[in-house]
């Protein structure tokens, strides 16, 4: 038989595969890497010689239980829903719900990886994926003279990815980094060497043009310099930090780019359009306009089919928001459902469950919340608690938990900063 060492060390090893794997599926944006790996860090649960005492941990875990509850509610829908395809379908989406969260349970948040060798790695996949993009950018614009194509989605075309979560993917390197990452260092060189990488990414951001990161980002940046203030850290750096934040904003606010202007399409038209009853098909409506009208429209279903208390289900929600769009006379394309507004659901985590699930789920959803808010806080762990908190705010602009790499924000990485260490410890200890 194998020594318990060997096991221990064969465990975490291919822990780190598999957490290494993930990272750079969500860099590269594969799907099918990142479901193998998601599923495989659940399944290995299962093989470690402790077995039953890693199983004990997570059904004791109330962020587990949260978890698994959401899903079970999730997937009850089946028994009244009109279109159980659908249904199984956003089901297999949010096994990802549980799977991620159980195999960190399992582990107590605690796993025996060096957080910053699999930052270091998944920080030069997101180099090498973004520059790979500018160049093919670069390529397209000297033949069209087009230059949307250095932002927003069409800067991520080579890899089909979204442009907002991209975004996200960024902020977690920019956080660690500066939070956990960087302290670590003792040679200036390799500080210099990470924070100019950073820089980077901060205005690949810009290209990217979300609007909840670039605002999130802000904040973040003006939190970073009023706490260096306070405790009178590197006035330097703090110079060097407000000079090109200040250079960087007057850029954009003096020149005619796509950034400034997904910014002010916030303030184009009337905040009370979405109320009313009938709309022309060529009605545009901006970010703001079209969330207050889901609102709307989610209140209005929810009432219509007496569904406050279960919610529509999962595989029905998306139907019934179709059929008021097309009921108000709102743009749907070539009036199939591959086009207009017929594809857009709440975008806010918070709604689309309440449409879904009900209250009952929205309950569910906010103990989960609640539960991995006190773990990290109690934990001390300020990435995970930053980002967590970013992706709280997030889900009011977007129902991210109906896609697969949406529920790897939510609840990956955010798990990933919590559990894993810049100084490695031991995974199980004797009791």
């Amino acid at each position: 038989m194998m020594p318990a060492k060997g096991r221990f060390d064969y465990y975490n090893t291919a822990i780190f595969i598999l957490l290494t794997a993930s990272l750079i599926s969500l860099a590269f944006s594969n799907r099918i890497v990142n479901s193998i790996s998601t599923i495989s860090l659940a399944v290995i649960v299962f093989l470690h010689a402790r077995r039953t005492y890693l199983l004990k941990q997570a059904f004791k875990d109330g962020y587990f239980i949260s978890c698994l509850c959401f899903l079970l509610i999730n997937i009850a829908g089946l028994f009244y829903t009109n279109d159980s395809t659908q249904n199984l379908k956003e089901f297999s989406i949010k096994a990802g719900m549980v799977a991620i969260p159980f195999f960190f349970c399992a582990n107590a948040c605690r796993i025996e990886v060096n957080l910053r060798h699999l930052m270091m790695i998944f920080t030069l996949c997101l180099l090498t994926t973004t520059l790979y993009c500018l160049f093919q950018a670069l390529m397209i614009y000297q033949q069209q003279q087009d230059s949307s194509v250095f932002f927003y989605h069409a800067l991520l075309s080579p890899f089909n990815e979204h442009a907002v979560y991209y975004s996200f993917y960024l902020l977690f390197c920019i956080l660690y980094w500066i939070e956990e990452g960087v302290p670590t260092f003792h040679h200036n060189k390799k500080k210099a060497l990470i924070l100019s990488v950073l820089v980077y990414f901060f205005m690949v951001i810009i290209l990217l043009s979300s609007k909840i990161v670039l605002g999130i980002l802000s904040v973040y940046i003006i939190y970073f310099i009023l706490s260096r203030l306070i405790h009178k850290q590197n006035k330097k750096i703090l110079f060097i930090v407000v000079a090109g934040l200040t250079i960087t904003v007057a850029i954009l606010l003096t020149t005619n780019n796509p950034v400034k202007n997904r910014f002010s399409d916030i303030t184009n038209g009337a905040t009370t359009l979405f109320q009313k009853q009938k709309f022309n098909a060529g009605v545009y409506f901006n970010g703001l306009q079209f969330r207050l009208l889901t609102w709307r429209f989610t209140a209005e279903i929810l009432n219509e089919q007496s569904a406050w208390l279960l919610g529509v289900s999962a595989g029905d929600g998306q139907n019934f928001l179709r059929k008021k769009y097309i009921e108000t006379n709102m743009y749907t394309g070539d009036g199939s459902n591959s086009g207009g507004y017929l594809l857009y659901n709440c975008h806010n985590i918070y709604l689309q469950t309440t449409l879904e699930s009900g209250v009952i789920g929205l309950v569910s959803l906010l103990s989960i919340i609640i539960s991995l808010l006190f773990k990290i806080v109690k934990r001390r762990k300020r990435t995970a608690l930053i980002f967590f908190l970013c992706m709280l705010a997030f889900g009011f602009t977007e129902s991210y938990l109906s896609r697969q790499f949406g529920i790897v924000l939510f609840t990956f990485l955010p798990l990933l900063a919590l559990s894993a260490n810049n100084q490695p410890e031991k995974l199980l200890q004797k009791k």
